[in-house]
C-alpha cells in the first residue's frame, strides 16, 4: 500500500513562494498528474515528495508517516527526470543494476540479475542490455530511465515531464507504455506533464 499526503506545504525561494500552503491527498495505486504553467510549482512539489527539497512549512506524508526528516534514499520513491539521468558509458544492464547496489539493499547477484531481467522484459529492452546507453535512441533511453526507476519496485513513482523530449510518435508510444506499466505494477504515480491524455486525476496550478 502507498499514499501521499501534503499538508499545508510551502516552499520559498528567495522572496518567491514556489508553492504556498498546498494540501493534497493521493491514494494507493492512483495515476495522478500536476498541470499548470511554467513556474506554478509542479517540479518543486515532486522534489519535495522525493526529498530533494525541504519544505519551509508543512509536512509530506508517505503512508501517513511524516518523511520531512527522512533522506531521499530511504523514502522508497523513484524519480524519472525530464532529462535522461543515465550513465552514458555504462551498458543498459549496468544502468539498471545501479539502483540495486547500495549497501543497505544487500541483494545477491542472482536477485539483481532476476530483477534486471524482469524489468527488461516488461519494457521490451532485453536485446539492449549489453549496449552502451550512449548508443541508444531517445525512446530507448527513456525506457531505460523508466527501468532504473521501477527496478527497485518503489511504492511511489514520480515523473517530471518524461515525454517532453520525444517526438510525437514516441510520445504516444510511451503514453501507452506508461499506462500498461501502471496497470501491471501498480505503484502510486505522481507526474508533472504537458499532456493529460492518460491520467485519472488532475490538479491545475495557478
Amino acid at each position: 500500500m502507498a499514499s501521499v499526503r501534503l499538508a499545508s506545504l510551502t516552499k520559498i525561494f528567495g522572496q518567491v513562494a514556489a508553492i504556498d500552503n498546498i494540501d493534497l491527498e493521493i491514494d494507493d495505486r492512483e495515476f495522478f498528474v500536476l498541470l499548470g504553467p511554467t513556474g506554478a510549482g509542479k517540479t518543486t512539489t515532486l522534489r519535495l515528495v522525493a526529498g530533494l527539497e525541504k519544505p519551509d512549512q508543512g509536512e509530506v506524508y508517505l503512508d501517513n508517516v511524516s518523511v520531512n526528516d527522512i533522506s531521499p534514499a530511504l523514502r522508497d520513491v523513484a524519480f524519472v527526470f525530464q532529462y535522461y539521468t543515465l550513465y552514458p558509458h555504462y551498458t543498459v544492464r549496468q544502468n539498471l543494476e545501479f539502483p540495486l547496489k547500495p549497501k543497505f539493499r544487500r541483494l545477491s547477484k542472482s536477485e539483481i540479475d532476476a530483477k534486471v531481467s524482469e524489468v527488461a522484459r516488461i519494457l521490451h529492452i532485453e536485446s539492449l542490455l549489453e549496449r552502451e546507453t550512449v548508443n541508444l535512441s531517445g525512446g530507448e533511453m527513456q525506457r531505460v530511465a523508466i527501468g532504473r526507476a521501477i527496478v527497485r519496485t518503489p511504492k511511489v513513482f514520480l515523473m517530471d515531464e518524461p515525454l517532453s523530449n520525444l517526438d510525437a510518435k514516441l510520445r504516444e508510444e510511451m503514453r501507452r507504455e506508461l499506462t500498461r506499466l501502471h496497470l501491471d505494477l501498480g505503484p502510486l504515480s505522481l507526474h508533472r506533464c504537458i499532456s493529460a491524455k492518460i491520467f485519472q486525476s488532475l490538479v491545475f496550478s495557478r
